[in-house]
């Protein structure tokens, strides 16, 4: 077999579904390698899944200031240069590109040198990198089926975006204790550690306190234990879920932001979520990613300039009320998971090498 080469990275939205099909790869016997960014999660964590990694020096450019975009922009030629040596040294059949500020350089190189490029977009609104590559791409694996459309007379289509085998298996929840989990992503969220204490402080005075289970990242683990106690809230405050599945079997209720990731896992998992997506993410995904589980009736939609402590206690109260309603409404949203998405993106990169003994993809 021919290499397929993964491109892209940056955060854990792009890194970890990238990650999930370089497995089914792996089980099938295809040699792989990643290109990736300096600054990227990826840094630590290919390594740590036993891939050859080549780091770029490239950068994101969304919400930055104009002379960060032009010295952004500068570091995408000398880059796309590596990444065209690291193509032809690995005799690469295809690049599989995960999105993000990292995937140009080794999707613009396959470009050039005639390698075929996948798309995995996982966002219900494309990102920037994705539609600039779109058009010299051979297929686009779409994690909402509401992106297809944004690529027009292009080869996409809906696979899903790979989460972990574990959150398909989460049963329904309990509903006595009832349970509300606090998502801040892995990295935490400093809005939602600043929202949440306050909004259940203000709760607890016309309502009966759900079990609260808040995740804040750990450089805001002990700030937010403390806002909790001075407010009298009782919480189970936790820097990092080492089993974010476990973590969400025990809940009834998920607030969170709206990365694509987190999405993915809640539809897998089946829960009723309060999404606040974050407001300076690129291009308004986050808010589109929210929207798009909200359509399915698992989730309501709060953004950041109306989530003041009372408009979201006001909501949390509207949920919380009616905890078998609360079970089913999280039902409703498994429409958007596919459990098979990481393998149906490997067997379109299996293709596009021009692999024909696909059948181990599973």
């Amino acid at each position: 077999m021919r290499e397929v080469v993964i491109a892209g990275g940056g955060t854990g939205g792009h890194l970890f579904p990238g990650l999930a099909v370089a497995a089914v790869l792996a089980r099938v016997g295809t040699p792989l390698s990643w290109l990736g960014a300096r600054s990227g999660l990826e840094a630590a964590r290919v390594p740590e899944a036993g891939i050859p990694l080549r780091l770029l020096a490239v950068s994101g450019a969304a919400a930055r200031s104009t002379a960060s975009q032009l010295a952004a922009a500068g570091r995408v030629i000398p880059a796309t240069a590596q990444a065209a040596a690291h193509l032809l040294r690995r005799n690469a059949g295809a690049v599989l590109a995960v999105g993000g500020y990292a995937s140009l350089p080794g999707a613009l190189a396959a470009g050039a040198l005639g390698i075929p490029v996948v798309l995995q977009e996982q966002n219900a609104f494309p990102g920037l990198a994705n539609r600039l590559l779109a058009p010299w791409s051979v297929a686009i694996a779409c994690g909402f089926e509401s992106a297809v459309p944004s690529f027009p007379s292009l080869p996409a289509r809906w696979t899903g975006n790979p989460v972990r085998e574990e959150f398909f298996a989460v049963p329904a929840p309990p509903i006595v204790p009832l349970t509300v989990l606090v998502i801040g992503g892995s990295q935490g969220s400093a809005f939602l550690n600043r929202l949440l204490p306050e909004t259940f402080a203000k709760l607890a005075r016309t309502h009966a306190l759900p079990r609260i289970v808040h995740q804040t990242g750990l450089r805001w683990l002990a700030d937010v234990r403390e806002r909790y106690t001075n407010l009298g809230v009782p919480a189970e405050v936790v820097g990092f879920l080492e089993q974010p599945a476990a973590a969400m079997a025990r809940a009834a209720l998920v607030v969170a932001r709206a990365g694509a990731l987190t999405v993915a896992e809640l539809a897998a998992a089946r829960r009723t979520a309060l999404l606040v997506p974050f407001a300076a993410s690129a291009h308004g995904h986050q808010l589109a990613n929210a929207r798009a589980y909200a359509a399915t009736g698992a989730a309501l939609v709060l953004e950041e300039a109306n989530a003041s402590p009372e408009e979201t206690a006001g909501l949390l109260a509207r949920l919380l009320a009616d905890p078998n309603e609360l079970v089913q409404r999280g039902g409703a949203g498994a429409r958007l998971a596919r459990a098979d998405a990481a393998s149906t993106v490997a067997r379109m990169v299996l293709e596009a090498t021009g692999e024909t003994a696909q059948g181990g993809v599973h």
